[in-house]
Protein backbone atom coordinates (compact mmCIF):
# COMPACT_ATOMS: atom_id res chain seq x y z
CA UNK A 1 0.00 0.00 0.00
CA UNK A 2 2.57 2.98 0.39
CA UNK A 3 4.23 2.25 -2.78
CA UNK A 4 0.79 2.79 -4.50
CA UNK A 5 0.32 6.15 -2.31
CA UNK A 6 3.48 6.87 -3.14
CA UNK A 7 3.01 6.26 -7.14
CA UNK A 8 0.05 8.25 -6.80
CA UNK A 9 1.76 10.99 -4.91
CA UNK A 10 4.63 11.01 -7.41
CA UNK A 11 2.18 11.30 -10.51
CA UNK A 12 0.56 14.23 -9.47
CA UNK A 13 3.70 15.90 -8.36
CA UNK A 14 4.68 15.09 -12.18
CA UNK A 15 1.29 16.76 -13.40
CA UNK A 16 1.84 19.65 -11.52
CA UNK A 17 5.29 20.92 -12.89
CA UNK A 18 3.85 19.83 -16.55
CA UNK A 19 1.10 21.94 -16.38
CA UNK A 20 2.69 24.87 -14.87
CA UNK A 21 5.08 24.89 -18.00
CA UNK A 22 8.22 28.04 -17.21
CA UNK A 23 10.38 29.50 -19.70
CA UNK A 24 13.78 27.98 -20.79
CA UNK A 25 16.51 30.04 -19.92
CA UNK A 26 18.80 28.63 -22.09
CA UNK A 27 21.39 27.77 -19.20
CA UNK A 28 22.54 24.03 -18.69
CA UNK A 29 21.76 24.34 -15.21
CA UNK A 30 18.77 25.96 -12.92
CA UNK A 31 15.26 26.01 -12.42
CA UNK A 32 15.07 27.11 -16.05
CA UNK A 33 17.47 25.33 -17.72
CA UNK A 34 17.25 23.72 -20.88
CA UNK A 35 17.46 24.90 -24.81
CA UNK A 36 15.25 28.20 -25.89
CA UNK A 37 12.25 27.06 -27.85
CA UNK A 38 9.68 29.38 -29.15
CA UNK A 39 6.29 27.61 -28.48
CA UNK A 40 3.86 26.51 -31.32
CA UNK A 41 0.39 26.26 -31.02
CA UNK A 42 -0.68 22.45 -31.08
CA UNK A 43 -2.58 21.08 -34.21
CA UNK A 44 -6.58 20.24 -33.81
CA UNK A 45 -7.03 16.51 -33.66
CA UNK A 46 -8.93 14.47 -35.70
CA UNK A 47 -11.79 14.02 -32.68
CA UNK A 48 -11.51 17.18 -32.49
CA UNK A 49 -12.38 18.28 -35.62
CA UNK A 50 -14.88 15.71 -35.75
CA UNK A 51 -17.51 18.19 -33.74
CA UNK A 52 -17.21 21.29 -36.14
CA UNK A 53 -20.04 22.09 -38.40
CA UNK A 54 -18.58 22.55 -41.78
CA UNK A 55 -19.72 25.33 -44.22
CA UNK A 56 -21.14 23.17 -47.13
CA UNK A 57 -22.85 20.97 -44.34
CA UNK A 58 -24.17 23.55 -43.08
CA UNK A 59 -26.11 25.49 -46.08
CA UNK A 60 -27.45 22.01 -47.39
CA UNK A 61 -29.09 21.34 -44.20
CA UNK A 62 -30.53 24.96 -43.82
CA UNK A 63 -31.75 24.86 -47.52
CA UNK A 64 -33.60 21.02 -46.81
CA UNK A 65 -34.87 22.98 -43.63
CA UNK A 66 -36.30 25.70 -45.94
CA UNK A 67 -37.50 23.39 -48.26
CA UNK A 68 -39.11 20.51 -46.10
CA UNK A 69 -40.49 22.54 -43.24
CA UNK A 70 -40.80 21.34 -39.78
CA UNK A 71 -40.72 17.99 -38.88
CA UNK A 72 -42.98 15.80 -37.27
CA UNK A 73 -40.90 16.67 -33.43
CA UNK A 74 -40.64 20.50 -34.41
CA UNK A 75 -44.40 20.63 -35.18
CA UNK A 76 -45.14 18.67 -32.12
CA UNK A 77 -42.76 20.87 -29.87
CA UNK A 78 -44.06 24.43 -31.59
CA UNK A 79 -47.77 23.00 -30.36
CA UNK A 80 -45.89 22.88 -26.48
CA UNK A 81 -44.85 25.68 -26.82
CA UNK A 82 -47.81 27.74 -27.75
CA UNK A 83 -49.33 26.83 -24.87
CA UNK A 84 -47.12 27.49 -22.83
CA UNK A 85 -45.14 24.10 -21.60
CA UNK A 86 -42.02 24.96 -22.02
CA UNK A 87 -40.87 22.14 -19.33
CA UNK A 88 -43.10 19.39 -21.08
CA UNK A 89 -41.40 20.27 -24.46
CA UNK A 90 -38.13 20.07 -23.19
CA UNK A 91 -39.02 16.72 -21.51
CA UNK A 92 -40.19 15.40 -24.51
CA UNK A 93 -37.27 16.59 -26.61
CA UNK A 94 -35.17 15.22 -24.31
CA UNK A 95 -36.95 11.81 -24.51
CA UNK A 96 -36.95 12.05 -28.42
CA UNK A 97 -33.21 12.91 -28.34
CA UNK A 98 -31.72 10.90 -25.47
CA UNK A 99 -29.25 13.93 -24.51
CA UNK A 100 -29.99 17.03 -22.42
CA UNK A 101 -27.51 19.55 -24.31
CA UNK A 102 -29.47 18.89 -27.71
CA UNK A 103 -32.53 18.69 -26.80
CA UNK A 104 -32.21 22.52 -25.41
CA UNK A 105 -30.62 23.37 -28.08
CA UNK A 106 -33.85 22.36 -30.41
CA UNK A 107 -36.17 23.58 -28.10
CA UNK A 108 -34.25 27.06 -28.36
CA UNK A 109 -34.46 26.34 -32.47
CA UNK A 110 -37.55 26.42 -32.14
CA UNK A 111 -38.86 28.59 -30.07
CA UNK A 112 -36.76 30.89 -32.87
CA UNK A 113 -38.56 29.44 -35.54
CA UNK A 114 -41.86 30.44 -33.34
CA UNK A 115 -40.91 34.02 -33.04
CA UNK A 116 -40.34 34.18 -36.60
CA UNK A 117 -43.31 33.27 -38.16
Amino acid sequence: TVSVLYCVRMTTNKRQTTAAKSVKSGIIAGLNKGHKTTPRAAKLSRKARLGIAKPKLRAVKAVIGELCGLTPLEKRVTEMLRVGKEKRALKFINKRLGNITAAKKKRAKVEEIGRAS
